[in-house]
């Protein structure tokens, strides 16, 4: 305990030292620390006119996960970005992540490897109980697995700061609820539907199988209407499973395969449908994925990723690689066993454990998708060697659009964040991909090798598009600071103080359009980052960006296709 606390006094003795050199350089330079220190306050203010902090995601949660353990500084962004705007090099040169997740984190390993860990001492995983420490002034990613950062820590003045990216988007939980997921995806399609979309768009548009969600009383009414129909019975006897049952758990936990014996609990919870409209329990029941492609017996899932990169712009990537899974047991829709229908990694090292295997080929793939590619050809079941460029990635890229044009309008709209999720997806025996989870805050288990290596160069790929938003944001702001804001301060033009003819000044306009994120020609992605473009919302920016969509403008909600 005594080392901790040592550690965060010596943290925070750095930081003051720190923000004094900053003030040196500021009079060694002859610059006007007062005028500078204004500037940063008025572009602060501006910023925070732009956020409705009654809303819903900045209020305090008792159920959302911890609190940070770092230290409440009313000053923090201040003297963070002050401190930026006169040491350049730590954010256009350097890589300073945060992350609290200690022990046996992939991730975090690989950014102390490659990057700079902020506070390396730093470890959390459960509620604030020892002393708070100072995030270090050069922080440029905060990259926590806690998700309430903006509940805790007011944004703009203790947490999200002008050249900061917090990676997790207030609203995140529309995604990666299942029970969410699925309402938003039925709204979506009704949506589609009453504007009179083309089946073909509504085809592409379909990510997920027919659900029923079970708080709903329509739905709920419906599912008891179908396993009480004498076809259904025979279907299940004769063919296997028909539906699975889900909760908003993860890592294969609250997943039930509906036998005759998982089906009776289901009536004895809703007393055979009594209760459907009074039980809120928020649970879906899944039309079940009976014909997957199959790898020597197995069903198998692949797991890709997308990273929500900014919602102002909304601008959004995918990943050219996937983690390949296979189910521990070879598929039989007959086989009730979770082993044999839930391919979690979670669940095939339980398994592994259990039955004492110890070699993990029989168990993991170490496939690339152009393995999976190689394959396909061999098998005969494609023709073409770009089928992956001309086929998958493009139908990956839909989904995961679609998917965040569900729920685009809940996300909280600013630069400042981001988010990155792992997609679960399934592949049918017709070549087409169905996603069934959404996961924020993947896990990175370096169950092999070959996944350890796949993880070494993700975690950076991801984490690149991020420090490059904030760059080239940099250059943006710190231009427009020394051309035209610095002026203006020193003719007595603006002053930080409340006025009303401030506030919508063409100087705060254009620093609000500097503030949008995008990559600027010197701060572009390397060319052997995987990433891969998947949806810009800015249509000026899309040309810029040379970005062809992946959805028709035929097949976009009406409202978007203004944009």
């Amino acid at each position: 305990m005594f080392a901790i606390l040592f550690k965060s006094l010596i943290s925070g003795v750095l930081i003051l030292l720190s923000y004094r050199f900053c003030q040196a350089n500021l009079s060694n330079e002859s610059q006007n620390f007062e005028e500078y220190r204004e500037a940063v306050r008025i572009m602060q203010k501006w910023l925070a006119s732009t956020v409705d902090v009654t809303q819903h995601h900045f209020q305090p949660c008792r159920v959302c996960g911890y609190e940070l353990a770092l230290r409440h500084d009313n000053q923090y962004c201040e003297k963070s970005d002050q401190f930026k705007l006169m040491h350049p090099e730590v954010v256009l040169n350097d890589s300073y992540i945060f992350r609290d997740y200690g022990g046996p984190d992939l991730a975090r390993k690989i950014i102390a490897s490659t990057m700079y860990d902020v506070l390396p001492s730093f470890a959390q995983n459960r509620p604030v109980n020892y002393s708070y420490y100072e995030l270090p002034l050069e922080t440029s990613v905060i990259y926590p697995y806690a998700k309430n950062y903006f509940r805790t820590h007011p944004i703009g003045r203790q947490a999200g700061c002008m050249f900061q990216k917090y990676f997790h988007v207030p609203g995140q939980e529309e995604l990666a609820q299942k029970s969410n997921q699925s309402t938003h995806y039925h709204n979506y399609k009704d949506n589609l539907k009453q504007e009179g979309k083309s089946e073909q768009c509504l085809k592409d548009a379909s990510y997920e199988k027919p659900t029923f969600r079970m708080w709903n009383q329509e739905d709920c009414i419906q599912f008891f209407n179908t396993v009480n129909s004498e076809e259904y019975q025979q279907d299940l006897q004769q063919n296997g499973i028909v539906y699975i049952f889900k909760t908003n758990r993860h890592l294969g936990n609250g997943i039930l395969l509906v036998d005759s014996q998982n089906e009776q609990q289901i009536r004895d919870w809703y007393q055979n449908g009594n209760q459907c409209g009074r039980n809120d329990s928020q649970v879906i029941i899944q039309e079940y994925l009976r014909n997957p492609y199959l790898f020597k017996g197995h069903k198998m899932e692949f797991r890709s990723y997308f990273q929500i990169a900014s919602t102002n712009p909304h601008i959004l990537y995918g990943y050219r690689r996937a983690l390949i899974k296979q189910c521990a047991l070879k598929f039989d829709l007959k086989d009730f066993t979770k082993e044999t229908h839930v391919c979690n990694t979670a669940v095939t090292k339980t398994h592994k454990v259990q039955t004492n295997q110890n070699d993990d080929d029989d168990l993991y793939i170490d496939w690339n998708l152009e393995e999976l590619q190689e394959m396909l050809l061999e098998q005969g079941r494609i023709n073409s060697t770009n089928w992956l460029q001309e086929h998958l990635y493009p139908q990956m890229m839909r989904k995961i659009t679609h998917l965040y044009f569900s729920v685009d309008q809940y996300m909280f709209v600013d630069s400042r964040v981001g988010e990155f999720f792992g997609v679960d997806f399934i592949m049918d025996d017709d070549l087409n991909v169905w996603i069934f989870e959404c996961n924020r805050n993947p896990n990175f288990l370096a169950v092999t090798e070959g996944r350890k290596e796949k993880f070494g160069k993700l975690i950076p790929n991801m984490l690149e598009i991020q420090l490059q938003l904030v760059r080239s944001r940099y250059k943006r702001i710190q231009r427009f600071l020394k051309e035209k804001l610095l002026t203006a301060i020193k003719n007595k033009k603006i002053k930080f103080e409340h006025n009303k003819k401030d506030e919508n000044t063409p100087l705060k306009q254009e620093f609000l359009q500097l503030m949008k994120d995008r990559l600027e020609p010197e701060y572009q992605l390397s060319s052997d980052n995987l990433a891969l473009l998947a949806y810009v919302g800015d249509k000026q920016l899309a040309q810029e960006m040379n970005f062809l969509p992946y959805i028709s403008k035929e097949c976009l909600q009406n409202k978007r296709q203004k944009l």
